[in-house]
Order: C-alpha cells, then structure tokens, then sequence
C-alpha cells in the first residue's frame, strides 16, 4: 500500500486525540461575506455555549476501536489505560488516552481523559488501506478531553537537527549545538465538534517537475517536497465545526549556534469554528501571554567580537507580548495548497483563490527586558480581496499606540555597553577609553532629560492601505502616522498599472518578461501624490531638548550653539538656513523658490505644508512621449504635473 495514503487517516486519529489545531472540511454551506466584521465577543460567547453544552444521546454504542487500532501501520499506535462506557450521556470514556508515532523515538498527544460521542470509523479505517478516498463522511460527533498534552517532540526533532548539523559541521565553529532540551505543552480542556474526513488529494511531484522549476534543486529535495505534500494532503482531508482549547501553557528550550533560547506561551482560550483544510470561518483568542529569553553565551569565532548570533556574547534579551483578544475570519488557503499536494499552479482563471483574512488584535503590549516598549489599544490587518494571487484591497494600521522611547532607548545603550565589555575595555588607550566615558555620560544624560521634554513617550496612529482596482488598473497608496503632541504624516501616491486582463496575457503568453514589460509600459500612468507634514508640537519638543541638552556641554561647539540659541531662535535658524539656497535653486528652476519660502516659514511658524502633484491629466507614456522632441520648460513641469506646495498656519 502506498504510504502517503495512510497519512490522511494518522491525521484523523490525531484529531480523535485532539491535537490538531488547524484542521478541515468540506466546503461551508454559507461562506462568510468577505469584509465581513466579527464582533468579538459575541463569537467567544458562541464557543463557550458549545464548550458548556450538555450532551446526553440516548440509545447510543459504545464506541469500538478495535478495527481502527488493526489498521494502524506500523509505526503508529492508539492505547488507553482503560474504556467505560456512559449509558446516561452516550460517551465512551478513555482515560490515559494517547496517539503516537515513529518506533524508537516516539512521538504524539495523550489525553488524562477523553470523552468521544458518535465515533465513526468505517472510513477512517478504509482509508487507512488506501481505499475509499475521494469519499467524505463524520468521523465524530464530539470530543471532550483534559490535559492534553504532547510527548516526545523534543527528542524526534533532535534526530533531525543531529543529522542537519552533521551535513554542515565543517562551517560551524567547535562546540557548536542545535537542539531542543524541552517543548512541552499541556492544555486542561479541549473540545472538538463534527469531526469529519474529507476527500483525499495528493499527486507527488515529479522528478521532471522538479528539473523544470529550477535545475539547481538536488534531487534528493524531493523527498522532502514529497513530505510536505502529505502533510498538505492530511490537513486537506480533515474538517472540524469547532476546536477550542482552554488553559493552554507550553515551554520551550532551544540550544542553538551563539544563543540559548527559553521561551514559554500560554492562552487562556483559542477557538476556531468551521476549519476545513487550510480555510476556517472564525478564529478567536483569549488572553495570549508569550515570553522568551536569548542568553547570548557561547564563544565566538576566532577574531570575532560578538557572537554568531550578532550579539555580544554574555547579552541577555527578555521578550514579552501579550494581548487581551485576537479574531481572524475569512482566512481561505485551501485552494492554493489543493494545487500544492496535486503538484500543479492554478491558472488565472482562478481569480476567486485566496484570503488572508481580517485580523484584529487588542490590548497589545510588548516589552524588553522587563520594560514596556510598546503598547496599543487596537491593531488590524484586512488581506480579504485577492485577484488570483495578487491583493486588489490590503490595509493594515495600529490605533492608540504608545511607544516608550526612553525605555527603548534604554535599552540600547545597555547593549552598546554590552558590545564595548565584549570587546574589552583594556585594549582601548587612555584617551579613547576617556572619550567612550564622555559618550557614556552625553547619552545617559539625554535619557535622563527626555520625560522633561515629552519625549519619553511616542503616543501614535498609524495606517497603510493599498487598492488595486483589477479591471480599470487604477492603484492608490495611503500611509499616515499620527502622533498627538509630536506631528502628523500622510503619503498618498495614485497610479495606474495593467488591469487584470492584461496581466493575464502577459502571464499566459511565450515570451513572459517581455509580454509583462509591454503591459506596464503600455498601462502605467502617474496620477498624483501628496506629502502632508503638520507639526503639533514635535518640533518645540525637540528643539527644547536640544537647547537643554547643548546647556551641558557649554565647552563643546554644538553644544555651544545649542545652549545658546531658544527653542524658537533654533526655529528661525532653520528656516534662514532653508533660505540660503534659494537662489541657487531659482536659477535651476525658478518655481523651487516659492517653494523653499513656504517650507522655511513652516520650519520657523509651525502650521502645515503639503506638497502635491495633482496632474491635469495623467503622465503616461503618451505624454511623455509628445515631449520627447523637446525640454519642456520649468513651468510647463508645474502645469504638467500640477505641482503645488502649500503652507497654512
């Protein structure tokens, strides 16, 4: 019997025993509308009432795994301490229940107890001798368990990393190790609903495939190209209504080449509703909390003053990101990797092919080394709206953030410490290792002074989006950055590119690169842009501290100028020094004169500048062509692309 069909089937007993968070299913009856916005709450309470339901079937068998454990191939196992059967509620309970893998190195989940309501397995063993495989049908109605948790994956994935380093030791200095001490991880109640098995889809990629995309691929890539196929065929063939964990905690501790990596993550609850292959509805997170240490111990290279890991050797970095919630819907990949497991690319008649999703996440924090860098109130990615493999609609953005510049800052000058210790103070001279303590000195002094000045702390918005529209080919970039107190930010750049009927030409025709050069030329076209800066406060902040800061050191040139000059003065100074080019400029180009004037009575009053290009028409190759002939003169530039910079207080 051909191995990889087997596999869809180990999979399904994994999902029996639970461990399988990103599974799958036959298509939905009714997609979600894309855009779609989930509210939050209301599809956690919606996984807590199917985590909460009472499940009493009446009539119903105890569940019989005896054909299923006859099928199991070897290197597989499913044991139980012991099996009872409930009357009252219709489940079959196993306590000690486990699925594992491989023979000396085993590897699975174990269940402390697992609770299983309408097993089916007539399929699943079917499959499991490669019969029966454009099929689909329920495998179980439900599934209850406690401490679920994984067993061996540290010492299976060493025997990977041994036979890794051994391919490469000659490049890596003596000593050197990758391997995991522990990855553990326990979740205290799992529930999974309407577990079924779908369809299996798997056709390994062929040698001749293989010399085709790329002739310098070694041919024993393919064997590892073959595993990742199955592994896509198993995740396709397996569909669950609902998955949801409570009380998640895991551990990890990595030896690697110039590091020691200790990381731990736990999730107060996930939950993920209508999975199927790589597609799921719904995807909710409670209460993430995920933290790693880096101890950068190991000896570096001969001559070497840092690490292999690019940090001094004896640096410690502590990571840690929380966030209250997190959801993701319409999250489809199933297509793409269907065309994967069959070895196949979909053609570009397959516009409607893939979604990213919408992602939002709230109550974000983040720190370093024990310090809050980062925090926000919201942040949200939308990757819904793809032509093909192309976004059409992308916009992602970050709304009431704080960055803590003074711990940022912090921090860094402990790792410019950390890069001088390692570097060893004794080999500097006795007037070098004076002026590296007179830059100790000038940098924790503008630490000390940033809370005074405000800058202590960055509070921000922040937002990008890009649109395409695939049938017209008009394209618009939006980016701003607003910060109260400091300033604000907007790039606004629209364009025309090839329309989606043209890329497709271009794709689809012999000559590919030539064909897609054609299709810019023909189709490109300059729209407009803007640059809006305004200042609200940022400058005063920023002068002010580099007046106080000159202050200190009276005796050195800068810090003369500084110290002498207010904050306002040090405005003025800017916009004279602004001025100074402006004859200059004018002889090149007369209007820049105009423009240098507005923008050095911004430096000097505040308010805001914009500069724009708002085109009558747009530049195309067209137009550009028409003036091929000749220069066109500088205000011809102006007219043709409508150039304009805008001072207002």
């Amino acid at each position: 019997m051909n191995r990889n069909l087997w596999i869809s089937g180990a999979l399904a007993v994994v999902m029996l025993a639970g461990c399988d968070r990103g599974s799958d299913a036959p298509d939905p009856a009714e997609p979600p509308v894309a855009g779609e916005t989930i509210a939050p709450d209301a599809a956690y309470d919606a996984f807590m009432a199917v985590a909460n339901e009472t499940l009493d079937v009446a009539g119903a068998s105890e569940a019989d795994l005896t054909d299923l454990v006859a099928a199991l191939p070897e290197g597989m196992s499913l044991r139980w301490d012991s099996k009872a059967f409930d009357a009252t509620r219709g489940a079959t309970v196993f306590e000690g229940l486990s699925f594992g893998l491989g023979g000396d190195t085993e590897f699975g989940v174990t269940f402390e107890q697992a609770s299983i309501w309408g097993l089916e397995t007539d399929l699943l063993t079917a499959r499991l001798s490669g019969q029966r495989l454009d099929e689909s049908g329920p495998l179980l109605t439900r599934l209850e368990g406690t401490n679920m948790s994984y067993f061996g994956f540290a010492q299976a994935i060493n025997t990977v990393l041994d036979a890794v380093m051994s391919g490469i030791e000659e490049e890596l200095p003596e000593g050197a190790e990758l391997g995991f001490d522990r990855l553990e991880s326990n979740t205290e109640r799992v529930v999974l609903t309407g577990v079924s098995l779908r369809l299996w889809e798997m056709v390994p990629l062929s040698p001749d495939a293989l010399t085709e995309l790329d002739e310098e691929i070694p041919a024993e890539a393919l064997e590892y190209i073959h595993l990742a196929q199955q592994l896509i065929a198993v995740s396709r063939s397996i569909a669950v209504e609902n998955n949801i964990t409570i009380g998640t905690v895991g551990t990890i501790e990595l030896r690697q080449p110039g590091a020691e990596l200790t990381a731990a993550y736990e999730f107060g609850f996930l939950g993920i509703e209508n999975a199927q292959g790589f597609d799921f509805e719904t995807y909710v997170v409670r209460d993430y909390r995920g933290s790693q240490v880096n101890e950068y111990t190991h000896t570096p290279m001969p001559g070497e003053i840092i690490s292999m890991s690019g940090f001094p050797a004896g640096f410690s970095m502590a990571q840690t990101e929380s966030y209250g919630a997190a959801t993701v819907s319409d999250f489809q990949l199933d297509k793409v990797m269907g065309y994967l497991a069959r070895s196949e690319l979909p053609g570009m008649d397959e516009r409607d092919l893939l979604s990213l999703g919408r992602w939002t996440v709230s109550d974000y924090q983040a720190e370093l080394n024990d310090k809050e860098i980062l925090n926000a109130d919201r942040a949200y990615f939308n990757g819904d709206q793809f032509e093909w493999l192309m976004p059409s609609d992308l916009n992602f953005g970050i709304e009431g953030a704080t960055l803590n510049t003074g711990e940022l800052t912090g921090f860094f000058q402990i790792l410019f410490e950390a890069f001088l210790d390692d570097a060893g103070s004794d080999a500097l001279s006795e007037q070098e290792q004076s002026e590296m303590e007179l830059v100790r000195e000038g940098v924790q002094k503008a630490i000390d002074m940033l809370p005074e000045h405000g800058l202590d702390t960055l509070p921000f918005d922040a937002a990008f989006s890009l649109s395409w529209d695939a049938d017209a080919g008009p394209t618009d970039f939006n980016m701003t950055f607003d910060a109260d107190g400091y300033g604000k930010s907007a790039i606004d750049v629209a364009i025309t590119l090839p329309g989606y009927d043209a890329i497709q030409a271009a794709y689809e025709s012999e000559d590919r690169e030539t064909a897609f050069e054609d299709a810019f030329m023909d189709a490109f076209a300059f729209r407009g842009a803007r640059f809006l800066e305004e200042d609200k406060g940022g400058y005063d902040k920023l002068f002010g501290f580099a007046h106080a800061l000159g202050k200190e050191y009276p005796d050195q040139g800068w810090g003369a100028m500084l110290g002498n000059m207010e904050p306002a003065q040090l405005r003025s100074y800017l916009g004279t020094m602004m001025r100074m080019g402006k004859s200059a400029a004018a002889e090149e180009f007369p209007p820049a004169a105009d423009w240098i004037e507005s923008y050095a009575t911004y430096l000097e009053t505040g308010g805001s500048i914009e500069f724009a290009s708002n085109p009558p028409q747009p530049i195309n190759k067209a137009l550009i062509d028409a003036h091929d002939d000749e220069d066109p003169e500088p205000d011809e530039i102006v007219e043709m692309f409508g150039l304009t910079v805008t001072h207002t207080k």
